[in-house]
């Protein structure tokens, strides 16, 4: 079976570790790019980049110009063209009301969650034109959808997805005539580091609150499958949609 070439931004754990390793291990033929801040440090992805020749590892920061600069002499050494963009990285510092977080703060999400991924974007443009799939997919959270608010306070993370999201509508108007899928997707209630820490925040501000949440929260295992599965079945008319990792469709 022809493989498709992945770009893999944030892979070092998680749900960017989850993800890389489904589309590792799926298909010898599949070629996976993960980016990891620390590259060095990156524990598990050297590990598993060790037994899968098709696992190339990447510096980048995506809150660095001089990082974001280097992706293309890095990526050309690879390859000439991306299939598939997942764009994951993000932070999730913010758990407090409005009024209470500081402009550092605001400034570190938007930098990371939301202008991040736009200047990847741009660099892997000229290399997702060359793909087949076309695809650009944004890793965003159900707490950004402003039709369906959910009520607590997530502050500059939530505004900065809802950003995030806001581009995700206009790169698929502006690049849906070149045959591009661009969506943006929830993972799920995921017990990463930042969702466990999210979830102990949520403890001390909301105890039942969170109680009635606990049936939700899934594995970074579990979501790194469900995502993959939904990712396979991403056709062109799904542009420019909010997805679920269950399949169903959210709300912007």
């Amino acid at each position: 079976m022809a493989g498709k070439t992945y770009f893999v931004s944030g892979a070092t754990r998680g749900i960017g570790f989850q993800i890389t390793k489904q589309f590792v291990l799926a298909n010898p033929e599949n070629v996976v790019v993960a980016t990891a801040r620390d590259p060095t440090g990156a524990t598990a992805l050297k590990e598993l980049a060790a037994s899968n020749k098709n696992l190339h590892i990447i510096q980048l920061d995506v809150t660095s110009d001089t990082s974001i600069e280097s992706i293309d002499s890095q990526l050309s050494k690879i390859t000439s063209s991306v299939d598939v963009f997942i764009s994951n990285g993000a932070i999730a510092d913010a758990l407090g009301k409005v009024i209470d977080i500081p402009k550092k703060v605001w400034e570190d999400h938007y930098y990371t969650n939301t202008l991040g991924p736009v200047l990847v974007f741009q660099k892997l443009y000229k290399y997702l034109v060359k793909g087949t799939a076309k695809q650009a997919i944004f890793i965003s959270t159900s707490a950004s959808s402003i039709t369906q608010f959910f009520p607590i306070s997530v502050s500059a993370y939530g505004q900065s997805k809802a950003a995030l999201n806001y581009t995700v509508k206009e790169l698929s108007f502006e690049h849906g005539q070149e045959g591009f899928t661009v969506v943006a997707v929830h993972p799920g209630a995921v017990s990463t580091d930042m969702g466990n820490q999210a979830v102990k925040k949520m403890s001390e501000d909301d105890p039942e609150l969170v109680k009635s949440l606990e049936s939700l929260i899934i594995t970074p295992e579990e979501s790194g499958l469900k995502l993959k599965a939904l990712f396979d079945g991403f056709q062109p008319k799904d542009n420019g949609l909010f997805y679920s990792y269950d399949g169903s469709e959210l709300a912007f």
